[in-house]
């Protein structure tokens, strides 16, 4: 006696085991290469970073400066040889005692050993060796002592580094954007906009002809189709597939991201990363829509990889070279500002890492709220689109 089996309207779960089980292992393949990149990239971003102290030395600076001026005054004045080695040495403090005193009695000066090494102390809170400030502090001193010899005006650092970079070819304006260059910034755009991409888009493309096209154009979607289950359901499964299979990438990325930060990093800004791949799971469904789409119009699997494919490779090729024409790549004399156009051709320019990142800040900027609502509205239209046109069209069966 025959049993009637229930048909599959809306979701099949054999249809799901049957395309689980037969790309398993691409997923595993590119989620490894994924973890990989992300782990090196953050190391990399660690290795790079200034690590500069948040305390404000400029105090300190300011004060370190003015002992050793007035070490050097009286050097000059008493034929002395005392200076900064010599006092952290814990060697001949009298003596600095004696210098101190005597430049309080003629300058009216407010100086002492204690004020001395407390200024010392603070500096030291800077990333930069003190011998560094000393070394400075030599070349400062030493030009303020001698005027041009045509000109007679006073010499000065700045001015000579300037004429120096000018002899060069280097302009000084650029060296000043170059020192307002954010590392950090550039290395997320490469990253999130770029190398995080490339993988996960080569899966999409992959992903999306084989669920649909790819089985239409070689014949078992009738096969499928014999079974209890409707057209309306192989659309849903598919695309069920589509959105659950990247999350669950992006999941682990940026899990195994945060702890790795954690070990590179004293400080974790978790809502900031959690928004980043956030907005990246967003993009990277709005990107598996329109292929999950084109995959649906089109019953033959070379049209549908052309489709998908065409937009996946355009959407990465854009970006980059929208990258290089971001502000940091400008600052750096390595792009070209009107290059920026690129990013509003593409998908990928809707993904705003830079606001994504000032997520779990005191400042948090906002303006990646209606890019992502836009990419989320692509991804809605797309795959109605696609699961309709599927549900209705005639398949060469």
């Amino acid at each position: 006696m025959e049993t009637n089996k229930k048909t599959a309207r809306f979701f099949s779960k054999p249809l799901m085991g049957q395309t689980i089980k037969a790309n398993w292992t691409l997923c595993l393949a590119i989620l490894f290469i994924m973890v990989l990149l992300g782990n090196v990239m953050n190391y990399a971003m660690s290795m790079m970073a200034t690590e500069k102290s948040d305390a404000d030395v400029t105090e300190y600076q300011e004060s370190f400066y003015t002992y050793l001026g007035a070490l050097a005054t009286y050097n000059t004045m008493a034929q002395q040889d005392l200076s900064y080695d010599d006092f952290s040495g814990g060697e001949n403090e009298e003596a600095y005692e004696t210098a101190f005193g005597m430049l309080n009695a003629q300058a009216g000066m407010d100086l002492s050993t204690e004020g001395f090494q407390e200024a010392i102390d603070g500096l030291a809170q800077s990333d930069i060796s003190l011998d560094k400030y000393v070394k400075q502090f030599e070349y400062v001193y030493a030009l303020n002592q001698s005027e041009g010899v045509f000109d007679k005006e006073e010499l000065t650092i700045s001015e000579m580094l300037t004429n120096t970079l000018d002899m060069m070819g280097v302009s000084s304006e650029m060296v000043e954007k170059m020192s307002e260059m954010n590392p950090a910034s550039m290395m997320n755009q490469m990253y999130y906009t770029a190398m995080g991409l490339l993988p996960i888009f080569i899966l999409i493309v992959i992903l999306s002809n084989s669920l649909i096209a790819s089985q239409v154009d070689r014949g078992s979607m009738a096969y499928v189709l014999s079974t209890p289950t409707k057209r309306s359901a192989v659309a849903i499964t598919q695309m069920v597939f589509m959105l659950i299979v990247p999350f669950l990438m992006i999941a682990v990325v940026c899990a195994t991201r945060i702890g790795t930060t954690f070990m590179f990093y004293d400080e974790v800004n978790v809502p900031g990363i959690l928004a980043l791949f956030g907005g990246m799971y967003i993009l990277v469904e709005a990107v598996c829509a329109l292929c999950y789409m084109g995959s649906c119009l089109f019953s033959q699997s070379k049209k549908s990889m052309a489709f998908g494919g065409g937009l996946a490779v355009w959407f990465f090729l854009a970006s980059m070279i929208g990258m290089f024409g971001s502000e940091n790549m400008v600052n750096t004399g390595m792009g070209v500002e009107e290059l920026q156009i690129f990013n509003k051709l593409t998908l990928v320019g809707l993904y705003d890492v830079d606001s994504l990142a000032t997520v779990g800040t005191g400042s948090v900027d906002t303006a990646f709220v209606w890019k992502l609502l836009v990419l989320v509205a692509v991804a809605i239209v797309c795959y109605t689109i696609g699961a309709v046109r599927f549900s209705k069209k005639d398949l060469p069966l």
